[in-house]
């Protein structure tokens, strides 16, 4: 081991002596696990009827309420306080509320799995103290090892994914103080990756790291404002790490988890600076509130990137977003800190052949893999451009047509039937997509026939489900560059088949000019 490597593992255990003590008490009170005595296994109960965490008999802190009682310090948005009910698909996958163990862990957490729209949330209960009452919540998710080159983490801080190049790491930022005795919660889409049932715990894990961070201006693309109101999420360890950002513009999504994040920030005026409280364009909040409303409803429009319903007793106002935009962050690195430091807390993938044997944290065995679905490969669209001259030959006797068509043996949707268990599949959609425009496209232009609709989504002006654009006295014809695939569904839960869950996710596409 290197100096510099002794030197960071002295550092961290000077700094969280309470936090590491515990890990090692995870491991050495743990008995029944025949393959490893280290292996911790979930404390299981009902959740759902209880009003207090199960603690040891040795605690003597301040009673714990479950998250959502009345009684709790609730540091995360209100869309999600309620949505946690076995009939919407949550399940138990991790938990060290034990009453059976000596003592209660620092900063105890446990986390819930959404088997019908594929959501991961960690609620976690912050015991330490002595947080500035500026700092904001930043959690990291991260593959690791990752020897089968795992796409789990591909839905999350993206609107447009590449199944080419899967990601490693990714980091969100919450628009919430930190502070003791209250409960925060992240959530995050996992992918569908079939490949994890034939691999062992040692070829893929999966990490969490939960920090804060002190951030005093924030851009996105429209005005700057002064406090975050919105979660932001970024790919990389250190995309929200202010001692190397600071003043730097950082590309990640807009996150939200409901209307509130429409709602919260609705502003006065036309002007983009009092228009909404997040500091978007007009014109983009605008978009963004009608798609929520339109995918709360089951319509898909102005998304990439989302999921709407499913929530607890039928209700419908649940949605996971994901919205490209231009972010810009500064800040001062005091007061930043770790709860759980890099490089994070190991938490046992679901679904390996052989995770009830891991030493450390190991997922409930009842959790199948994890994901609802994901693509085969990248999609690939052909362009078929057709050029007409009538005599003599100039720009304004030239028409360009170019013709879209999607090659269907190009990929397929792989579905994670396991772990849907009895949901099923209806209206599924595959819409071809055309946006970061490079020909310059005007629907009010007379010289220029669109067969697709306008949608502004983010920092895109999108064309969805188009099959072609033709030019009417145009001059060089040029390459079509930026295409992909929308694809939409909506599962169908056995236990509340009345309320289907609208999942729309969208795929760069490899566009092949012919």
């Amino acid at each position: 081991m290197s100096h510099t490597h002794k030197r960071q593992l002295i550092w961290l255990f000077i700094l969280f002596p309470v936090f590491f003590s515990c890990k090692k008490e995870f491991h050495n009170d743990i008995t029944g696990n025949t393959t490893d005595p280290r292996s911790v296994t979930p404390y299981l109960f009902d959740w759902t009827s209880a009003d207090y965490m199960p603690v040891p008999s040795s605690y003597s802190g301040p009673t714990i309420y479950v998250p959502w009682a009345n009684g709790s310090v609730k540091g995360f948005s209100s869309d999600i306080w309620y949505d946690f009910q076995p009939s919407a698909g949550w399940q138990m996958v991790y938990n060290v509320f034990d009453p059976t163990k000596a003592t209660l862990p620092a900063n105890p957490f446990f986390v819930l799995y959404n088997r019908y729209r594929g959501l991961l949330r960690i609620y976690i209960y912050v015991t330490n103290s002595g947080f500035q009452n500026s700092d904001y919540l930043t959690s990291g998710l991260n593959l690791g090892p990752n020897s089968i080159s795992s796409s789990m983490l591909n839905f999350i801080g993206q609107d447009v994914i590449d199944v080419t190049a899967p990601q490693t790491q990714i980091t969100k930022i919450e628009p919430t103080q930190i502070a003791t005795n209250t409960w925060y919660a992240s959530q995050y889409e996992i992918a569908y990756d079939p490949n994890v049932t034939s691999h062992a715990y040692t070829d893929i894990g999966l990490n969490w790291t939960l920090k804060w961070t002190n951030i005093t201006k924030v851009n996105m693309g429209g005005y700057e404002v002064g406090t975050l109101t919105g979660s932001i999420t970024t790919q990389g360890s250190a995309g929200f790490d202010l001692s190397g950002l600071t003043s730097n513009a950082a590309t990640g999504v807009l996150e939200g988890t409901g209307m509130a994040i429409i709602n919260n920030n609705k502003g006065t005026g036309t002007d983009p600076g009092v228009g909404n409280k997040l500091g978007l364009p007009s014109f983009v909040f605008d978009a963004l509130n009608t798609g929520l409303s339109s995918g709360l409803s089951g319509v898909v429009k102005n998304i990439f990137n989302g999921i709407f319903g499913g929530s607890s007793g039928g209700s419908t106002q649940s949605v996971n977003l994901e919205l490209n935009t231009k972010i810009t962050l500064t800040g001062t690195t005091s007061g930043t800190g770790a709860l759980i430091p890099d490089p994070g807390l190991g938490l046992g993938v679901p679904g390996t052949n052989n995770s009830q044997s891991a030493p450390g944290l190991v997922p409930n065995s009842a959790v199948p893999v994890m994901g609802v679905f994901n693509l085969s490969a990248k999609p690939t669209i052909k362009v078929k451009k057709t050029v007409t001259t009538v005599p003599p030959a100039s720009p304004e006797n030239t028409t360009c047509r170019y013709d879209f068509t999607l090659d269907k043996t190009s990929f397929q949707e792989i579905w994670n039937t396991t772990g849907l268990n009895g949901a099923t599949i209806q209206n599924l959609k595959e819409e071809m997509v055309y946006f970061d425009d490079n020909f310059g496209l005007d629907p009010s232009d007379p010289n220029q026939i669109i067969s697709g609709t306008q949608e502004t989504i983010g920092n895109h002006n999108a064309y969805t489900d188009i099959y072609y654009i033709q030019f009417m006295h145009m001059g060089s014809p040029t390459l079509v560059k930026t295409m992909g695939l929308r694809v939409s569904f909506q599962v169908v839960p056995p236990t509340d088949p009345t309320h289907p869950i609208l999942i729309i996710k969208t795929f760069k596409a490899n566009v092949v000019n012919q």
